[in-house]
């Protein structure tokens, strides 16, 4: 449940439901997505002025969750003998909406589905049964919804479900984008503040309502997070175990990334586990979207240069500085957690930073407001010779775009600094020299060059000489 929130940014999800509820076919929907996603609050809004009956799942049996639904439905038809004496067994139930929703549409949404399947693992294929006997035939529009992602694709989703071939439409529900988080904020709030709370909470709704929009991410750090007792402090912990069956192995896993150990290798060695046993727990966290696996944009899929990092904001904050100094915390040590604070969480938010830029990126192209195109983004990695030195060096660039029609290349970096102008030309200048070492279309490309910053001086001036340059006060 979202609180003192305003309903925002979920255009595309309500034309979704809307288009299916206005079908004169019966619907069953499927959607789905992270624990604090905001679906309930999707779901509530979309349920105004329609007949409805709306189900909250528990962790009780069965039988008594059939009575709990068929009573709640009895109240929606006004049958007032239904709510006293509600069924208990699947098919009297089946066959009932069968009869009631036979003229007009009834919408039926059953929320934290994966809680019924847990109850009887055969619900499924009862729900399978009953839709091609009975509901196939109706009116109805049957929304079933859930928060575990593992769940929901493996048992409802997935081609061996009971369920596959019944549905009639799909949606995962994902967190916000940076431009779409803005609108959460007053519009007298500082833009770089509101990148240092995005870089806390991502795009999660719920994250933001716990959180006091008013302070800055430091305060809310320290007042709404690293407290015993506060919601969002145990939050990363309770993710993880809500998902996964080995939790303890996938903590080691992302504290590992989030400490900079991106190498499978790295990874492994620093939990202490062979790197062979590694990829089916990296695949699984890739498949629920906390880490996303890197290669440098002009690789293939198998490249040698894979690396790790993880995708969700709230994780990576709370795997870097919640997690490892939970001893502090618990004793109250609020001094020594400001201290590492301090010192690395501007860290944190210029990694954040550089997804922002690329949010900024994809949002103007589709928009049609870039000078260029591109069909791939990303970053690039890769090695070259220090000739003053004679030893084998990293070079990095922080976002790469191609574009394989018109063989536009655009290289940027993104600086969470204040930047003078000299120090903007020497970043670019810098990148040139790297951008040499970029091995694509070299004869035939057309090279753009760019900057993103926290704030840079003399931007005009740096844009009349070819660059493409932006900050934060760009982003608003």
């Amino acid at each position: 449940m979202l609180h003192n929130l305003k309903f925002i940014n979920r255009q595309e999800e309500l034309e979704f439901l809307e288009d299916a509820y206005k079908s004169d076919k019966s619907q069953l929907i499927v959607l789905y997505g992270r624990r604090r996603v905001g679906k309930t609050y999707l779901l509530q809004h979309f349920m105004k002025g329609k007949k409805h009956t709306y189900f909250f799942c528990t962790k009780g049996n069965e039988t008594e969750q059939i009575k709990l639904l068929s009573g709640m439905i009895g109240e929606t038809f006004n049958d007032t003998a239904l709510s006293l004496s509600p069924f208990s067994e699947w098919r009297t139930l089946f066959m009932y909406l069968y009869e009631k929703a036979q003229k007009e549409r009834f919408l039926l949404v059953i929320d934290e589905f994966p809680f019924l399947m847990s109850a009887n693992p055969a619900v499924t294929s009862i729900f399978q049964k009953y839709w091609d006997e009975y509901l196939s035939k109706t009116k109805i529009m049957l929304v079933l919804c859930g928060s575990s992602i593992t769940m929901m694709e493996s048992e409802v989703l997935a081609y061996k479900s009971p369920l596959y071939g019944r549905r009639t439409g799909q949606w995962k529900v994902k967190p916000f984008l940076f431009g779409n988080t803005i609108d959460f904020f007053q519009k007298s709030s500082n833009i770089e503040e509101i990148i240092r709370i995005f870089s806390i909470t991502g795009g999660v709704p719920f994250y933001l309502a716990e959180l006091n929009l008013d302070k800055t991410a430091l305060e809310n750090i320290q007042e709404q997070i690293a407290r015993k007792g506060k919601l969002l402090y145990e939050e990363g912990e309770i993710l993880l175990k809500e998902e996964l069956r080995e939790p303890s192995t996938y903590f080691s896993i992302l504290e590992a990334i989030s400490s900079g150990n991106t190498k499978q290798a790295h990874i492994a060695n620093r939990i202490g586990m062979p790197s062979t046993g590694l990829p089916r727990y990296l695949s699984t966290l890739e498949r629920l979207e906390y880490i996303e696996k890197i290669i440098p944009v002009t690789e293939f899929k198998r490249s040698k240069k894979t690396t790790y990092k993880i995708r969700d904001n709230f994780i990576n904050f709370w795997f870097r500085f919640i997690y490892p100094n939970r001893s502090y915390i618990e004793e109250g040590n609020y001094g020594k957690f400001k201290e590492i604070l301090d010192k690395y969480f501007e860290k944190h938010v210029s990694f954040a930073f550089e997804g922002v830029c690329m949010d900024f990126l994809r949002e103007n192209l589709r928009k049609d407001l870039l000078p260029f195109s591109f069909t791939k983004l990303g970053t690039w990695y890769g090695y070259s010779r220090d000739e003053v030195n004679k030893v084998r060096k990293v070079d990095e660039i922080d976002i790469v775009g191609l574009e394989e029609n018109t063989g536009d290349i655009i290289f940027m970096e993104c600086k969470w600094e204040i930047l003078s102008e000299k120090a903007a030309e020497k970043v670019l200048f810098e990148l040139k020299e790297k951008s040499l070492n970029v091995d694509w279309k070299n004869d035939t490309r057309k090279e753009y060059f760019g900057i993103f910053a926290r704030k840079i001086e003399g931007k005009k001036s740096l844009q009349k000489k070819g660059f493409l340059v932006w900050d934060s006060g760009d982003f608003k």
